[in-house]
């Protein structure tokens, strides 16, 4: 998870918000009301907002009128299965943790990916370990041979 999460107070307006997801790259920010995470509001809730025209000023909306809430959250003793099933089964891809009330960090498919590919990392680097100079040599020459770039048989 990712720690330091940024987050808005409730009466923040959604052009300030706008402001620090971009100042910050980053694509949701948590909505605090009382020291709690009560909102949350990411890229998707923004293009839902001006998917639709509305006669009022969007972007002086206060966060409690436009966040998604309310907020599904994961604890820190949650693992990283329980975490992605959750985020599958509400099609979100930004998961807050929090404990005892308290926002610890969030979740992200970034963050998700991360850990896959350092774990299949390491699996391919344990198994590079175990197989004899020749049978890497022979597979390097069978990766060569059948790579992306292996050339199509003629019919």
């Amino acid at each position: 998870m990712t720690k330091h999460v940024k987050t808005v107070g409730a009466s923040t307006s959604l052009r300030d918000c706008i402001r620090v997801m971009r100042e910050h790259k980053i694509g949701c920010v948590i909505i605090m009301e009382n020291d709690q995470p009560t909102g949350i509001f990411t890229e998707r809730d923004l293009v839902k907002l001006f998917g639709v025209e509305k006669e009022v000023d969007v972007l002086n909306e206060k966060m409690t009128t436009v966040m998604s809430r309310p907020v599904t959250s994961v604890s820190p003793t949650a693992t990283l299965w329980d975490a992605i099933s959750l985020m599958g089964r509400m099609d979100i891809r930004r998961l807050p943790v929090i404990d005892k009330g308290k926002l610890v960090g969030i979740i992200t498919e970034k963050d998700i990916m991360r850990v896959i590919l350092s774990q299949q990392n390491l699996i391919l680097e344990s198994v590079a370990e175990y197989l004899p100079a020749m049978t890497r040599e022979q597979l390097q020459t069978l990766i060569i041979q059948f790579g992306p770039e292996k050339p199509q048989p003629k019919v």
